[in-house]
C-alpha cells in the first residue's frame, strides 16, 4: 500500500542545507516505494486482463506481501525498480509498452517470494539469452523471448528451453550458467557499506552513456578496490556524507569506457543507484558517490516539494557546463556540486591529495556560488524553494569562508571568468 509522505520542517531545511542525515534518507526511500507501487499500479492498469499471466503475477505479489511484507517492500522498493517503471511508465504513454515491459514484473514477484518464502510461478522476459532475476543476477536462457521462473518458497529455478537454472542461494555465487549480480563492499573507520555492481539488469540503461556488459573478473576486482579506497576517504574524512551513502546507495551500474573522460549520471525515478564509468582514482570515486547521490536525494525530495516555477522559460549560465541550463536543472548542479565542494574541502586533509583537493574545492565553491545566485535571483522559486535557497546559500557562504592561499583562490577566480566569458561568447554566435 502506498502511504502519504511529508517532510517535517526540521527534515527540509536538513536537505535543504545539502546534508539530511541517514534518518531523511530512510524517509526519501519510503517514498520511492510508493511512487513505485503507483507506478506499478499503473502499468497493471495498462496490462490486458486477458492475459492469463497477470493474474498469476499478482496473485504471487499478494502472496509475498501477506506473507512477508519486509521482503516485498525491499524487492519493490530497489533502486531499479524505480528505473524501470519510469521507462515503462513513458512507453505505456507512447502506445510502445512491450510484454517483456510487463513481463519484468513477474520476474520481481517470484523473487518477492522467494524472499518471503511463498511459491510462485510466472513468465520473465528473456534478454540478450538472460533470464534476470531482478537484484540476484541472470540465467542462461537462450534466444528465446520468455522463460519461466518458479519457487517453492526455498529453491528457485528458471527454466528457459527445457534446460532449468538452479538458482544458487544466496544468488550471488556463480554456478554453472547462472551469472550473480557482483557486490562491492567496504569497510573503513567503523563504518560499513554494501552495493550491487549490476551489469545484468534489462532497464539500467538511461545515463547518456550506454550501459557496460558483463564485466571480466579482473575488471571486476579493480572496481572492488577502487571502492574500498574510495570509501576509506569517505569514512574517514567526511563520516556524516558516508552515513548517508550507507543509508541510501544500493546500487552501481558500470557504463561503457569513454577514453577521453569519466562519465556519471543519475536516472530521474531511480533513488540510490546511479551509472558511471570506473573512476581513475580513489579520490574522483569518492566525490562521484556523492556528487551522485546529491542528485538522488534532490530528485527524490522534488516528488514531495515543488521548488521552481515550472512555467519559467529563462535559462541561465551552469560554470560546469556549456549548455545553458533550464532553472530547475541549475538547481540539481548547485545541489550535487555543492556535495562536491563539500567533498574536496575534506579531502584537504587526505595523505597525498592536499594540492589537489584544495585547487578542486576553490573552483568548485566558487561554481556553487555563482550558480546559487543566479538562482536567488531568478524570481521563479516557490516559497519551499525560497527557503531551500536560503539553506543552501548558509551553507555555500560558510564554504566560502574556508581560508585558501590566495594564489589558488585568484586562479579559481579566473577560471570561473574565462569559462562565463567562453559561454557568453557561444550564446552570441548562436
Amino acid at each position: 500500500m502506498t502511504t502519504f509522505h511529508e517532510l517535517s520542517p526540521g527534515m527540509f531545511d536538513a536537505l535543504a542545507r545539502g546534508g539530511g542525515g541517514p534518518g531523511a534518507i530512510d524517509l526519501l526511500r519510503s517514498a520511492q516505494l510508493s511512487k513505485h507501487l503507483l507506478l506499478i499500479g499503473h502499468l497493471l492498469r495498462a496490462w490486458p486482463e486477458s492475459d492469463p499471466e497477470r493474474a498469476r503475477v499478482v496473485a504471487a505479489l499478494d502472496r509475498a506481501h501477506a506473507s512477508s511484507p519486509g521482503a516485498y517492500r525491499a524487492v519493490l522498493g530497489a533502486p531499479l525498480v524505480g528505473g524501470w517503471a519510469g521507462i515503462a511508465a513513458r512507453a505505456a504513454g507512447q502506445d510502445a509498452l512491450q510484454r517483456a515491459d510487463l513481463l519484468h514484473l513477474g520476474a520481481l514477484a517470484v523473487v518477492a517470494c522467494a524472499d518471503a518464502g511463498v511459491p510462485a510461478e510466472v513468465k520473465v522476459p528473456v534478454h540478450r539469452d538472460l533470464a534476470v532475476l531482478p537484484g540476484w543476477g541472470a540465467a542462461a536462457a537462450g534466444p528465446i523471448p520468455e522463460a519461466t521462473a518458479r519457487t517453492d518458497g526455498t529453491s528457485v529455478w528458471v527454466d528457459g528451453a527445457g534446460q532449468p537454472v538452479l538458482v544458487p542461494r544466496p544468488p550471488d555465487t556463480a554456478a554453472g550458467r547462472w551469472l550473480p549480480v557482483r557486490r562491492l563492499t567496504a569497510t573503513a573507520a567503523g563504518a560499513t557499506i554494501a552495493v550491487a555492481l549490476d551489469d545484468l539488469h534489462p532497464y539500467r540503461h538511461g545515463h547518456h552513456v550506454p550501459p557496460a556488459l558483463r564485466l571480466a573478473e579482473d575488471e571486476a576486482a579493480r572496481w572492488q578496490t577502487l571502492f574500498q579506497q574510495a570509501w576509506s576517504l569517505l569514512a574517514t574524512h567526511l563520516p556524516e556524507r558516508a552515513a548517508e551513502l550507507g543509508a541510501g546507495l544500493r546500487t552501481l551500474v558500470p557504463l561503457a569506457t569513454d577514453a577521453k573522460a569519466a562519465r556519471s549520471a543519475t536516472i530521474r525515478h531511480a533513488f540510490g543507484v546511479f551509472g558511471l564509468s570506473r573512476p581513475p582514482s580513489p579520490e574522483e570515486f569518492a566525490v562521484t558517490m556523492v556528487h551522485e547521490f546529491q542528485h538522488s536525494k534532490l530528485s527524490a525530495l522534488l516528488d514531495l516539494v515543488q521548488l521552481t516555477d515550472p512555467d519559467d522559460q529563462a535559462r541561465y549560465f551552469a560554470p560546469w557546463r556549456r549548455d545553458p541550463r533550464p532553472l530547475a536543472g541549475l538547481l540539481q548542479g548547485v545541489y550535487a556540486f555543492g556535495g562536491v565542494a563539500d567533498t574536496w574541502r575534506a579531502l584537504r586533509a587526505a595523505d597525498g591529495l592536499g594540492e589537489q583537493a584544495e585547487a578542486q574545492f576553490a573552483a568548485v565553491r566558487l561554481q556553487v556560488d555563482r550558480g546559487l545566485t543566479a538562482i536567488e535571483r531568478s524570481g521563479a522559486l516557490t516559497s519551499a524553494g525560497v527557503r531551500l535557497a536560503e539553506r543552501l546559500r548558509a551553507t555555500t557562504d560558510r564554504l566560502l569562508a574556508e581560508p585558501l592561499p590566495p594564489g589558488v583562490t585568484a586562479e579559481a577566480e579566473r577560471n570561473l571568468e574565462r569559462r562565463h566569458r567562453r559561454w557568453l561568447d557561444e550564446r552570441a554566435d548562436d
